[in-house]
């Protein structure tokens, strides 16, 4: 059981692994939970830091606490997610496994109340408005995405993580303009997702077949 939690540590922080000195608050937690939940879920290791130095939790029945406000009261729909105390070099950690949801999208509620989807964007839970569910896509975004210029980006979005309306541009040999729109239009149907705010935008794929 050990080991496994030492190779999480040692592997560090990514799409499917974060680490909490301690459970600041159970609103970000929410965040975290949800962000695996609605992705491809994840492990949550509480007691250690970013850099992944073990440093264990003050108090066992706190950290639960708060994790137990976040999952009851601030996930929507509620979560079950496994939580295991793991003693390293006499230091307690926490290990919460999330598993990927079957009744996503959730919700996680913000400090005013909001109802906030998150999805997990390399090392960090970004908010969404809204989760597209591959499955549940209308007739004209089916006819989108079987078009030669969008299989194209889609194929190269697996393997870059980003891109711009430069880039698009260049790979499918149209003006910068029409490429921006076209990804602005495959953004507003929640194909890709906007990761940058400044200038150039640049867009992510929010899914995987």
């Amino acid at each position: 059981m050990n080991r496994s939690i030492i190779q999480l540590i040692k592997e560090g922080e990514g799409l499917t692994t974060e680490f909490k000195r301690t459970v600041d608050s159970p609103f970000k937690i929410a965040k975290t939970i949800v962000s695996f939940a609605n992705t491809s879920g994840g492990n949550l290791l509480i007691g250690v830091a970013d850099h992944g130095a073990v440093l264990g939790v003050q108090s066992e029945l706190r950290e639960l606490q708060k994790l137990e406000k976040a999952l009851v009261k601030l996930i929507e729909p509620e979560l079950t997610v496994q939580i295991k105390s793991e003693n390293l070099d006499s230091k307690l950690v926490l290990w919460v496994t999330v598993g990927e949801s079957d009744n996503k999208p959730h919700h996680a509620l913000n400090e005013k109340g909001d109802r906030i989807i998150y999805i997990r964007v390399k090392d960090k839970s970004m908010p969404i408005p809204r989760l597209l569910l591959y499955n549940g896509t209308d007739a004209e975004t089916e006819k989108l995405l079987a078009t030669r210029h969008v299989k194209t980006l889609i194929t190269y979005l697996k393997e870059t993580d980003s891109v711009t309306a430069k880039v698009f541009s260049r790979i499918i040999n149209v003006s910068e303009k029409r490429a921006e729109r076209m990804l602005q239009d495959l953004a507003e149907r929640q194909i890709l997702l906007k990761i940058s705010k400044g200038k150039p935008e640049s867009f992510s794929l929010k899914w995987t077949e």
